[in-house]
């Protein structure tokens, strides 16, 4: 039976990777207890992403990341694997729903690889799965046919807000309004995408404003100096920068002397600025209408509004923060319990110890030894840089203008005072 190597304070770690590899060849699965037992004091969202490996055996590392009450990085777990595809996808996820909690319902936020899709459906087929808004811009910029810059950005501009939409009228109007300015390769491509995967208005759960794998992407940031390592370097380094992270969010957490997160607080902070001009009109206890250049009805009880972000988001919007105030009730009581500080300070309440090589002792080897994974080598000369993805966007400082833009100083427009 396949084993999981759940870390915690363990002296021999080496030997683990060694009998995890005579078990499934190429492939190595690591959790960390602290990390598996306080992921239920986070919100329950796991955005999945790979990155490549850049030591001499190559490989490819799969991980799963989350965040904490207060929007920082959670990593949960993370596996070494010879490439990316579909059986080395399966291995993983199967890993991961065993070191889930039971019956928990959890949103995944990943790309379109064809592997994935088909392993996610296959270990966790009643959860909801939404793509990377990002990812899905950056392969629509592949099929419009119109060559103007600006027209691009408006197309691109016109299919986020599909994506925002709120309600299934918006939506679909918004809809109809791109696929009109598109060509019938766009349109191909659209109905590859089921709507439920991409559109607020369609989302079946909750998904705590995650459109992104903005998460998933600062972990693949967070290890790019580390991926030249071997294999067993990779890990340990890994765990000693969780350790580090661990213990100053513990401190962070100590300093605090408020309910809700600092992030929640201003984000509370800046409904209420954009909403003091709001009428609020009371139909009873529990519903308020919100009165602007439309009317808005809000459901306090039933934790409900028509613009439907409160569903999806699963945090008080702006029509429902208005009425929660309105109505003179405690509005932390309306916040999910992620959002709090004893859910931030639970998820850092257990501790990732050091492992120490000092005076280890001598493993005698069998006669069967592991050897490392079978990785082709790639073709041409190594990179050292990160390769950008298709349509990323890299800011530079113009000289002429000072500003951090996409041009320099030749093809700067800006107009000088």
């Amino acid at each position: 039976m396949p084993l999981i190597i759940v870390i915690r304070g363990v002296f021999f770690i080496w030997n683990l990777i060694l009998i995890v590899k005579e078990v499934i060849s190429n492939a190595c699965f690591f959790a960390f207890e602290a990390c598996i037992h306080d992921f239920k004091y986070c919100q329950p969202v796991l955005i999945l992403d790979e990155t490549f490996l850049k030591g001499r055996h190559k490989g490819c590392l799969l991980a799963a990341t989350a965040k904490d009450g207060n929007q920082g990085l959670y990593p949960l777990c993370f596996t070494i694997v010879d490439s990316e595809r579909y059986d080395n996808w399966h291995w993983f996820l199967s890993k991961l729903f065993v070191i889930l909690t039971p019956g928990r319902d959890i949103t995944f936020v990943t790309d379109r690889h064809e592997g994935f899709l088909k392993a996610l459906a296959k270990v966790f087929s009643f959860s909801s799965h939404s793509f990377c808004l990002m990812h899905l811009k950056t392969n629509l910029k592949t099929y419009l046919s119109v060559k103007s810059r600006e027209s691009k950005e408006y197309l691109l501009t016109l299919f986020s807000r599909c994506a925002y939409a709120p309600t299934i009228e918006l939506s679909n109007e918004l809809f109809e309004e791109f696929k009109g300015c598109c060509g019938r390769t766009v349109q191909k491509f659209l109905e590859d995408l089921p709507n439920e995967c991409w559109c607020n208005a369609y989302f079946q759960s909750k998904r705590y404003g995650e459109m992104c794998t903005n998460a998933a992407e600062s972990f693949n940031s967070w290890i790019r100096d580390k991926c030249h390592l071997f294999s067993t370097n990779l890990v340990d380094a890994i765990q000693v920068e969780l350790m580090e992270q661990f213990s100053k969010r513990r401190k962070v957490r100590n300093k605090w002397n408020r309910i809700v997160c600092s992030f929640t607080e201003k984000k509370l902070e800046k409904c209420f600025n954009d909403t003091k001009a709001w009428i609020v009109k009371k139909c009873n206890d529990d519903i308020h209408e919100i009165q602007l250049d439309h009317s808005v009805m809000v459901d306090i009880g039933k934790r409900s509004c028509s613009c439907r972000l409160l569903e999806i988001d699963y945090f008080p919007c702006k029509h429902g923060f208005c009425a929660i105030n309105g109505s003179k009730k405690d509005l932390k009581c309306f916040l999910d319990d992620y959002y709090h500080v004893r859910s931030y300070c639970d998820s850092y309440s257990h501790s990732i110890y050091p492992v120490p090589s000092m005076w280890k002792p001598n493993v005698v080897l069998d006669d069967d030894v592991v050897l490392p994974p079978l990785c082709k080598k790639p073709t041409g000369c190594p990179r050292i840089e990160r390769i950008p993805s298709k349509g990323e966007i890299k800011r530079i400082r113009c000289n002429r203008c000072g500003k951090m833009e996409t041009h320099n100083q030749k093809t700067c427009k800006e107009a000088l005072f």
